[in-house]
Parts: C-alpha cells; structure tokens; sequence
C-alpha cells in the first residue's frame, strides 16, 4: 500500500475511523474512472511536456486508494505529433507521453478494450501496450499478436489478489483487429473469469458497450452485465455512454451500468461533463473477501476533470443516480454511499 501522508486526511473522509487488523484480516481499496481520452487536444498539452495537465486536480482523489483503475479509450502512439485524424474527429490517439502522466496520477491497471481500441490500427495496439506496461502499469483487454487469448490483470496488495477481465462490444474499425481485442463472447468471458476466479480474491470485470447518451443500458448491454456477474465477478464496471448511469446489485455482484466521461471532452451535452469515480473497499479474512464499503465520488469531466465542489451539482448527481439505480444511495459530506446489504 502506498504510504502518503498528504492523504491522510482523504482517507479519513473516505473510510471514516480506520478499523484495526489483525493477523488474518485485511483490507484493498479500489478506485476506479471512467472513460479517460489523451489524445486530441489533451494530447496536445502532453506532446508540450504537460504530464501533470490532464490529472493534476484530480490527484487527491487517488492517494487512499491501494488499487487505481481506469477505462483507457485511446490509443497511445507515435505519430509524429498528430492526436486525431486530419478529416475525421472520431478518430484520435494519445502521444507516447500520455502513459507518463498515468502512472504519475498513479494508475496501476487500465482497460485497453473499447471500440476505440484499433483507430491507429496494429502499431498503435502494440505501442499502448509497451509504452503502458514500460511504466509498470499492467493492462487488460487486448493482445499483441492474433492468439485471442487475453490475460487477465492480476494485482496483490496486502495480500489480497484482485483480478481484472476487460471486454467490449465492438470495435469501430472492420479489419485487422480479430483476436488481438477482446470482445464480449459468453462462453469465453464465462470460462476466462471462472479460470480467474479460482486464483484470485477479488474479480473486476469492465464492460464497453451499449448506447451512447442514455439513461438507462440497451436490454442487451444490461444482460451482459449481468452475465459478468454471474460468471463470478465481484464488481462490474460500465464504460462508453459517456454519461452517468445507475447502480444494481445482481446475485450480491456490484454493477455500475456506466461511470461517465472523466478525461474526455463533450462540453455539447449537460452529462457527458459529469461522471463519478467508484471507490470500494474489500476485506479479507479467514480466507474471504467482500466488499464492505462502496462509494461514489463525484466529479467534473472534461481535459481537465476535478472533484465536484458545488453542492448543487452533487444534489443534482445525486438525484440522478438515485432515480436509475435499484439500490440505495445516499449522500454523505462530498461523497456519495452505496448500501451493500442484502
């Protein structure tokens, strides 16, 4: 566990008073982001030597936590200083630089699976996949040859081991990327997790999929989430909306439908500038883990993304999250808790 004494006070806020372990109980924290974009005009600022431009007002938020998780949704690649196709605005990459400025916010697994995932085809793949695991981070969701095996992320802290699985829905580009992105397929996302849930304490699981802008996920984007949950994942993270969407329990498995945008630029649309970072906290003991706390922090997203100040903003987040979610959610200070009992 990272020891930082600059965090002390957030982590008082977060956990409340700290219980004391004992020989066979121990606790990780979690947190994780949502959809995270260092290419286009965030690129920019990094090819600059800006490392600290995109995360430097969130930073508080991640020196509690054991375990640092976000949705990588561009590539990160050499291309002699472009960070988005000339004529197409869809198409975008981070520089090389930006796998800095994420294990310097203090990122230590990330998602590479998501429809964005080919947009500057193979070299690009490769390239995220050495210059992220160049600063030590670990990654999920692609391969760099064509073997279709993916594999999982396996993180200890404190003696607790968290596995992390990654799929997507699709992908946008049509050729060169078949078995080299994990897309969601039920009997191999069924065997991958029950093959890592035999080896580890903890499962995350993150899902890229459904449709963009919604309230609520497609019935068949909610179904696979499910399915994730049911085929042993603790905790299932929902990516791609862009915005905001509610909370469930499913069979005792923590499902967040979607977090939102946190760095990414949509200022067309009130919610893609809002998300929210889960931060859970699981305890070990007598060899078994559960989550026994579950919170909601929220936050302003856009190139910049930063804590929530204003109080109206977080009552109308709030209102939001309690009005598409099935479990209880209720505010506490500047974050928001999510009732885990059954």
């Amino acid at each position: 566990m990272r020891r930082i004494v600059s965090g002390s006070v957030l982590a008082a806020l977060l956990w409340g008073v700290s219980v004391a372990s004992s020989s066979d109980t121990t606790h990780v924290s979690l947190i994780a982001f949502g959809d995270v974009n260092l290419g286009r005009a965030v690129g920019q600022e990094l090819l600059k030597g800006d490392l600290d431009y995109p995360f430097a007002q969130a930073r508080p938020l991640v020196t509690s936590a054991d375990i640092v998780f976000v949705n990588l949704e561009s590539q990160l690649s050499e291309q002699g200083g472009e960070t988005q196709h000339p004529k197409y605005n869809l198409i975008f990459c981070g520089p090389p630089e930006g796998a800095k400025a994420l294990r310097h916010f203090g990122v230590t697994v990330v998602s590479t699976a998501n429809n964005h995932a080919f947009d500057y085809g193979l070299k690009g793949l490769r390239e995220t996949i050495d210059y992220v695991t160049a600063e030590g981070m670990r990654y999920v969701g692609t391969s760099k040859d064509s073997t279709e095996l993916f594999a999982p992320a396996i993180i200890e802290s404190n003696g607790v081991r968290v596995g992390f699985v990654a799929y997507t829905e699709f992908v946008n580009m049509k050729l060169g990327w078949q078995g080299r992105i994990a897309v969601f397929e039920e009997p191999r996302v069924q065997r991958e997790i029950e093959r890592l849930r035999a080896t580890v304490d903890v499962v995350v699981a993150s899902y890229h999929g459904g449709n963009e802008y919604v309230d609520t996920p497609h019935r068949r984007t909610l179904r696979n989430l499910r399915l994730l949950a049911e085929a042993g994942a603790d905790v299932v993270i929902g990516h791609h909306p862009h915005v905001p969407q509610g909370i469930e329990r499913h069979k005792g498995t923590l499902i967040a439908y979607s977090l939102g945008n946190f760095v990414f630029y949509q200022p067309q649309r009130h919610w893609t500038q809002r998300g929210f970072a889960l931060n859970v906290k699981f305890r070990k003991s007598l060899g078994t883990t559960r989550p026994v706390d579950a919170r909601i922090v929220p936050l302003m997203a856009g190139k910049q993304p930063s804590p929530m100040i204003l109080e109206s903003e977080r009552a109308s987040l709030l209102e939001r999250l309690q009005r598409l979610s099935t479990v209880p959610i209720r505010q506490e200070g500047e974050w928001f808790r999510i009732d885990l009992s059954d």
